[in-house]
């Protein structure tokens, strides 16, 4: 058997990172067993599916580097094999029309007896063709009477079984004759040969209604697995209330995408203890019985852990370019040659100290913000004995013919502070402050040496007068 899996996501909203993670756990288990890993847009739902959504849904897996076989399925474009499938249903008597209205849908239209629960059960399931009047109406499934439990096996949580007692006949088509998620799912991973659907644990129900139309159907269903969902620190299924939910929110925070797939990918599943690797040591892992049973907890301060491991092993040149991507595409910024320069001369300076792109853009700032913010910030920070400070000292160092890299201005600024009686931070904080806007920064000699002589000269100037 060819192993087919996809990753099926909805155009209704952006990418959440459980649906990442399903996307990334499903391309995993594919590639690790020599087989496909499908996408498909489920677009049937007009009324909330969005165009430009499938797009950033669809950008988003390309931007976590998990590539797709095959060419990408808009569900839409399969209404009429689904349309076929919901008539043959219609014909064997394995679905009926419903006509009952918003209305009629109150408690008495819910039976409850010793055999079923509180469940939907349609007065229309068992009228006949001549009874149906000629008004609006939807396509429900005849969940069957007997047998009253349907078991299956799950490849995460084992032996299943269900009551359908519990279970109501459920809506296969709506009143514009398009199909619901159900019927389209089932229809759609028959036609695209899906071996095994990986998915979140709260589909389960959704597994069951399939379970069921296979079943009507005479067709061989796939291997389920279902996953943990992810909890927030207070162990509550993680949702927008927690700040950070979708992957657009880490990709705007600089994120590399090697540090989500590597957290995301540890978000429920593990090998050994292995807690840093790449994309081909997961895939070269990867088992669906290396996933855990109980929910993951989403830890910001492991995936900062883990994004600054995969930051620091990195080439400076490649997060140079990552960098300046980033900075283009999320803070609109394009900077001059002369500054990407200094950036990347910058750069070795600061990457131990951050864990993302956005932390070395903040870091980095000084060098290409706009003048009249850096000098508002610098006097806030800078009193006015700093500036006394920083006036003596720019007229010693001004006349004075001397080789400018970090070596020597290290020295220089050693012999200057014996000579004026000042500890070496007297003269490095308020430079500090001059040069960057900031209290904190990296070897203020080396930042000097980045600025060049008459750049450094020109800020200290600017902020003594």
């Amino acid at each position: 058997m060819e192993i087919r899996t996809r990753f099926a996501p909805s155009p209704t909203g952006e990418l959440h990172i459980g649906g990442a993670r399903t996307a990334l756990f499903n391309y995993l288990f594919a590639k690790s067993m020599k087989g496909k890993f499908l996408l498909r847009i489920e677009d049937t739902d007009l009324k909330r599916s969005n165009s430009s959504l499938s797009e950033k849904i669809i950008n988003d897996i390309k931007w976590l580097n998990i590539p797709w076989d095959e060419e990408i399925v808009f569900q839409q474009q399969n209404q009429n094999e689904h349309k076929q499938i919901i008539d043959f249903l219609l014909e064997k008597g394995l679905a009926f029309r419903c006509f009952s209205n918003k209305e009629d849908l109150t408690a008495t239209t819910f039976k409850a007896d010793k055999l079923r629960g509180t469940v939907f059960r349609s007065p229309w399931r068992d009228r006949v063709v001549m009874d149906q009047p000629s008004m609006q109406n939807v396509v429900r499934f005849k969940v069957p009477n007997d047998p009253s439990q349907i078991n299956f096996i799950d490849k995460i949580r084992g032996d299943l079984s269900w009551d359908l007692n519990n279970i109501e006949d459920f809506i296969i088509a709506r009143s514009d004759g398009s199909s619901t998620y159900n019927l389209a799912v089932v229809v759609d991973d028959h036609n695209m040969k899906i071996s095994h659907v990986i998915r979140g644990e709260d589909h389960l129900t959704n597994t069951v209604k399939q379970l069921l139309i296979y079943q009507a159907l005479d067709w061989t269903p796939p291997i389920f697995a279902h996953i943990p969902l992810i909890h927030n620190t207070t162990g509550e299924k993680l949702s927008k209330r927690d700040g950070n939910s979708n992957l657009v929110e880490f990709k705007h925070q600089g994120f590399l995408p090697d540090a989500m797939l590597n957290y995301l990918a540890r978000l429920g599943w593990s090998y050994k203890n292995e807690e840093y690797f790449n994309l081909d040591q997961a895939i070269s892992w990867f088992t669906l019985e290396g996933i855990g049973k109980s929910p993951s907890k989403f830890d910001i301060k492991k995936l900062l852990y883990i994004s600054k491991k995969h930051l620091m092993a990195k080439p400076i040149n490649e997060i140079h370019e990552s960098l300046l991507r980033y900075m283009e595409i999320y803070k609109n910024i394009n900077i001059s040659e002369s500054c990407s320069k200094k950036l990347r001369l910058f750069l070795p300076f600061v990457v131990e100290r951050c864990a993302t792109l956005e932390e070395i853009f903040e870091s980095s700032l000084f060098l290409f913000e706009e003048e009249n913010v850096r000098v508002k910030k610098v006097l806030v920070l800078l009193d006015d004995s700093s500036k006394k400070i920083l006036a003596e000292f720019v007229a010693a160092i001004k006349p004075i013919s001397l080789i400018w890299n970090s070596e020597y201005l290290n020295n220089f600024i050693n012999t200057y502070c014996q000579k004026n009686n000042l500890k070496f931070r007297d003269i490095g904080v308020p430079l500090r402050i001059a040069l960057t806007g900031s209290t904190s920064s990296p070897s203020i000699v080396h930042i000097m040496e980045i600025l060049g002589k008459k750049n450094t000269l020109d800020r200290l100037n600017q902020n003594i007068d």
